[in-house]
């Protein structure tokens, strides 16, 4: 018996049907003659365990940071994962070969082998790659699966990053919470490795527009004979940071090459020709999909996952632009299903994204010959398949050729001018489709420039003072932000860091960095003005105490070279001890600064009327409203003058009171009966509608009270 276990169910049905003889049964299918079965999983089915889970009490107080397992435990997620799991616990155990068949990438290798060994699977496992769900690439991967001990390195990798996004996003966001709420700042803060330094990357590009101080600055422009507009070659001596600030500079060599001749000194012309973009990686699609089609991030993923499932696309997670030469035999098919046959498309033209030398793990997204018009498509699926089809048939296109023209004059006073000319003589590819990315620099055409002799001498029939001012940068959409993400070596001063990090994938991966923007946006630290991306007041405040505490928790250059590291894990150039090592080290140092620091002011305290200590803080309510909160017994009050008024019901207990009598252990202080509770995460306790006292249950017996709720015993951070 051999069992397929997918990502999820629609991959294992695109399996199933090139399998044949497929019958559904409950949680999987039955392959008939095969002696098959294909199962699945719904992402991840097994979750980390919190860290309350490794310390002993019912919180995790402030000095038991940082919480490091020795033994890392994972549970069923809530839903159906439970269910999942025991289908495939029973279907192991008449099984003699599994085959992992989560997706082409490393969190696809870890969820499916986390579920193996979690069940204690040690028999015979092999490893399905598939870059495409279209029958045909299913096929060739069935008759290509290798080893799955060959991908461990990948495992490694993935279980690497999860365990560090767990080290410090647990530990750093319990201590900075716990230091916050000891000073009288309510709520939970949330740390995250590769969310915090995105956040810092949105702060930074707020700041530098708040603080941009707009300069003008000038350029003299010459009319020459025969309509060429030459600009002024300005000294290096006369600029500031590359601009001239001197406006009578400007107008003194307008003056001085006004009515004057001027020597061409060089003339050149150059024939060159610029081919079709590579493919589309997932960051480069959802660069393509904001600038063009206006849409985030996360729905440019979501319409391409959408693609891939319907067997229309390939594989989306990929940051490889290449294609394996093997598939270049199928273009004419899937040329002919684009509907681009002719108008200079040729299916035997071989550009030079068919590399298979350069094909890793997956290669660039482009179409698998399905026909899209019998899939249904969303809107968006259907828009930015459109981008996914004009970039494929821009690789059977001719490039574009054109001439490239500069010309260099000098006048009698030594002035001297550029004149450039770009001029188009066959657009080839360009004729299709907008811009993309990679022609953002192309250099337009800013006048006519014939064909000149050197020494050649034209007269200036006029000449002007452009004047111009300095624009401050915009603020991020989701594409300038993703590829900030990407480009994080821009921002990296030191030059062998920088060469370094180019040659890595930056900041987060294809897959996360979607789900790192709509975090932040969730979390409050971060939202959407129409296409913009902007930090919140909040999200800035939490940059700024990170700088304070541990600066390298917000600083995107730290964390890609962590990304550097699991891509060495992942190549075997790397090992997952030495980086857990280092994680631990660097946890344990950041969570101790996050406490010992004072991250704000103190919140000014008062005494509380209810339990007569001295924590007693002012608070906001959602409707704007101050109030008073005891940061000791949990008491509110009303504001009376600044200070605690009349004293607020406790509506959970009073809710409870209405609709039900107690039925809880007595309360040890006032001896009644008391109320069953739960907190905002779903944890029982006890609290007493009189006393206003809280205990969590026993842990041997649910039903008796266990040790008292006391203030750094409160949940944990988010």
């Amino acid at each position: 018996m051999r069992i397929f276990i997918a990502e999820k169910p629609s991959v294992a049905k695109a399996i199933a049907d090139v399998l044949g003889g497929a019958s559904k049964a409950d949680g999987y299918i039955e392959c008939g003659s095969l002696a098959t079965r294909v199962t699945w999983c719904f992402g991840h089915l097994l979750e980390q365990a919190p860290p309350e889970e490794y310390v002993p009490g019912e919180g995790v107080r402030p000095e038991d940071l940082p919480v490091i397992p020795e033994r890392w435990k994972l549970s069923p997620r809530d839903g159906a994962a439970g269910k999942q799991i025991k289908v495939i616990r029973d279907l192991l155990n008449a099984a003699n070969e599994v085959v992992n068949a989560g997706d082409a990438d490393r969190e696809g290798q870890l969820l499916v082998d986390e579920v193996l060994l979690y069940l204690g699977w040690t028999g015979k496992t092999s490893r399905l790659w598939l870059s495409s769900l279209d029958d045909e690439s299913v096929r060739r991967a069935l008759v290509t699966c290798k080893p799955n001990a060959a991908l461990a390195p990948l495992y490694e990798s993935a279980l690497a990053r999860q365990r560090a996004d767990w080290l410090l996003g647990m530990n750093g966001s319990i201590a900075i919470s716990r230091n916050l709420q000891a000073a009288g700042v309510q709520g939970s803060w949330s740390i995250g490795r590769v969310q915090t330094p995105t956040l810092a990357l949105l702060v930074e590009r707020k700041r530098e527009i708040g603080g941009f101080a707009p300069r003008d600055h000038y350029q003299t422009e010459a009319l020459l004979a025969g309509g060429i507009r030459a600009l002024w070659k300005i000294p290096d001596d006369l600029l500031t940071d590359g601009l001239l600030l001197e406006k009578a500079a400007a107008e003194a060599t307008a003056s001085a090459v006004w009515g004057r001749p001027a020597r061409v000194e060089k003339f050149t012309r150059k024939m060159a020709e610029r081919t079709a973009p590579l493919p589309y990686t997932l960051s480069a699609l959802q660069k393509a999909a904001s600038r063009r089609l206006g849409l985030s991030a996360k729905d440019t993923l979501a319409a391409a996952q959408e693609l891939y499932e319907a067997k229309i696309t390939t594989y989306p997670r990929t940051d490889c632009p290449y294609l394996p030469q093997e598939m270049h035999c199928d273009a004419g098919r899937i040329l002919r299903v684009l509907g681009a046959e002719g108008g200079g498309v040729d299916p035997a033209c071989r550009h030079q994204a068919w590399n298979t030398a350069k094909v890793e793990a997956h290669h660039g997204i482009v179409p698998t010959g399905a026909n899209p018009d019998a899939a249904g498509l969303s809107g968006n699926a259907g828009r930015v398949f459109g981008l996914i089809r004009e970039s494929y048939i821009r690789l059977f296109m001719p490039p574009e050729k054109f001439e490239a023209r500069e010309a260099i004059f000098v006048f009698p006073g030594g002035e001297r001018f550029r004149a450039a000319a770009r001029i188009v003589l066959d657009p080839g590819w360009t004729d299709l489709g907008g811009k993309d990315e990679s022609e953002a620099d192309a250099e337009e055409v800013l006048c006519t420039l014939p064909e000149l002799a050197q020494g050649q001498t034209l007269a200036c029939e006029a000449a002007q003072v452009l004047a111009r001012r300095t624009a401050p940068p915009k603020p991020h959409t989701d594409g300038t932000l993703i590829a900030a993400m990407t480009g994080v070596h821009k921002l990296v001063a030191d030059p062998k860091l920088k060469a370094r990090l180019k040659e890595t994938s930056g900041l987060g991966t294809e897959a996360t960095r979607a789900s790192m923007i709509e975090t932040l946006i969730a979390r409050g630290y971060a939202e959407r003005k129409g296409k913009e991306i902007h930090p919140t007041e909040r999200g800035e405040q939490l940059i700024d105490m990170l700088r304070k505490a541990a600066p390298e928790l917000a600083d995107p250059g730290y964390t890609a070279l962590q990304e550097d590291a699991l891509a060495d894990i992942a190549a075997r150039r790397g090992t997952f001890g030495d980086f857990l090592r280092a994680q631990r080290e660097t946890v344990t140092r950041t969570t101790r600064l996050l406490l010992a620091t004072q991250l704000c002011a103190p919140v000014p305290m008062q005494g509380c009327p209810a339990c007569r200590g001295s924590r007693c803080a002012r608070r906001t309510s959602k409707a704007g409203k101050p109030y008073h909160r005891c940061l000791d017994c949990e008491a509110a009050f009303a504001d009376e003058g600044g200070k605690p008024g009349k004293r607020f019901e406790d509506k959970s207990a009073g809710e409870a009171a209405a609709k039900q009598a107690a039925t809880g252990p007595k309360c040890p202080e006032c001896k009644k009966p008391m109320f069953r509770n739960e907190t905002k995460t779903g944890k029982p306790y006890f609290r007493c509608g009189s006393c206003r006292g809280a205990w969590w249950p026993d842990r041997q017996d649910p039903k008796k009270l266990g040790t008292r709720w006391v203030p750094q015993e409160r949940g944990t951070a988010s």
